[in-house]
């Protein structure tokens, strides 16, 4: 019957971007529990896109519109040429990714008289300053609900949070802002680790032998692969067999490959570059820890991944990544840029195998108690009927 009420509603999600990243991952997840749920879905991106990404979301079957905008577009002439699409599209629901420029297209969806807005924030609020944490707020009241991805996030820009029951959806109504925590496919995932793409069978024979520390991210600042890069050349002293593989690409690449080599650990380093969400996945399964030295973090999806895959996370005492770790129980956490203790944490779980089998298994059942993709998909589907029924 719910999904038959439905079948007429069209939710139209804005994203800045269509790149490999943990916000498109979660758009990802957010189009499929909507489609699941009986809705049209279209996806308007209005700057850069991955072809690769942009499939997977096709595949899902939603319709996406690339707009191909310059990032150098005026504030007026942005938000007056989305309204317009916005209008000729006429959805049920604008769904805005908040990502910069996040308020603006908030603005083209009311001056579009778009009856239904919502929003989600990806990242925290701590390192973005009062003037942002205050056009967040004016763009929360702009809104009928602005989700969170975590409860740490939404503290962050708000000073309380709660987190969506879909048990309670009573409760929703009259809340500006809430928490639906980020997910995982874990079948998906199950089904990357087995599936061994001829790059991770080649790289598992190639490191055979070799304790590898990993990370799978975005090669930008605010990722802290410069902290782990440090922590390992500390590591790979004590631990000579150890060797740092790390998947994925950014602008800090030609940076970090200079600090490697000033630390003279280029031999025990492999970079993969941009992968396939399937292939990193794959080349997680090589991994005896994998770390994620984040300096900020809205969940840390990269964490929450690992964990599935039943691997010990290191991670920065931050944010989301503080809300999904318990420090000693399913993964271990660490001061943020603290390069000694990183190295230590490190050290410690190379140096123990029965402690991180230990803390893997611990980590997988946590995923699975918590960050399900069918956990998530109840939190949307009762979040959106809230919205359209109320």
């Amino acid at each position: 019957m719910a999904i038959a009420m439905t079948l007429n509603k069209k939710i139209l999600i804005a994203i800045p971007c269509l790149l490999r990243g943990g916000t498109e991952q979660q758009t990802l997840l957010l189009v499929n529990a909507l489609i699941e749920s009986g809705y049209a879905i279209e996806v308007c991106c209005y700057f850069e896109w991955d072809d690769m990404v942009v499939a997977e979301f096709r595949a899902k079957g939603a319709k996406v519109q690339l707009l191909r905008w310059n990032r150098a577009i005026g504030t007026f002439t942005f938000i007056r040429d989305l309204a317009r699409i916005f209008r000729n599209i006429s959805p049920d629901v604008v769904h805005v990714q908040y990502m910069a420029p996040g308020l603006l297209p908030i603005m083209a969806a009311r001056l579009a008289h778009i009856k239904f807005v919502v929003a989600t924030v990806h990242q925290p609020g701590t390192p973005h300053g009062l003037k942002n944490r205050l056009l967040l707020r004016f763009g929360a009241r702009l809104v009928h609900h602005f989700t969170c991805v975590s409860e740490a996030a939404e503290k962050s820009w708000f000073g309380h949070s709660y987190l969506l029951d879909p048990k309670q959806p009573v409760k929703i109504y009259g809340r500006r802002h809430l928490t639906i925590p980020n997910a995982v496919d874990i079948e998906s995932i199950d089904k990357a680790l087995k599936a061994k793409s001829p790059l991770v069978i080649q790289l598992a024979a190639k490191l055979k032998g070799k304790m590898i520390v990993g990370t799978v991210a975005r090669l930008s600042i605010e990722k802290g692969i410069d902290i782990l890069i440090e922590a390992f050349a500390e590591v790979h002293k004590a631990i000579p067999q150890s060797h740092l593989l790390i998947v994925g690409d950014g602008n800090q690449f030609p940076y970090l490959k200079q600090l490697v080599s000033n630390l003279d650990v280029s031999n025990a380093i492999t970079w993969t570059g941009k992968m396939s969400w399937e292939e990193a996945m794959g080349f997680i399964g090589l991994m005896d820890v994998v770390v994620v030295p984040s300096r900020f973090e809205g969940f840390g999806l990269t964490a929450v991944e690992a964990m599935t895959c039943g691997k010990p996370v290191v991670a920065s005492s931050v944010d989301g990544l503080a809300e999904i770790i318990s420090d000693g129980e399913n993964g271990v956490l660490v001061p943020s840029e603290d390069v000694t203790a990183f190295a230590s944490a490190l050290s410690e779980l190379l140096n123990d195998e029965e402690r991180r089998q230990t803390i893997g298994m611990a980590a997988r059942r946590h995923v699975i108690d918590n960050y399900t993709y069918h956990i998530f998909r109840e939190r949307v589907k009762t979040l959106y009927e809230t919205v359209l029924g109320g």
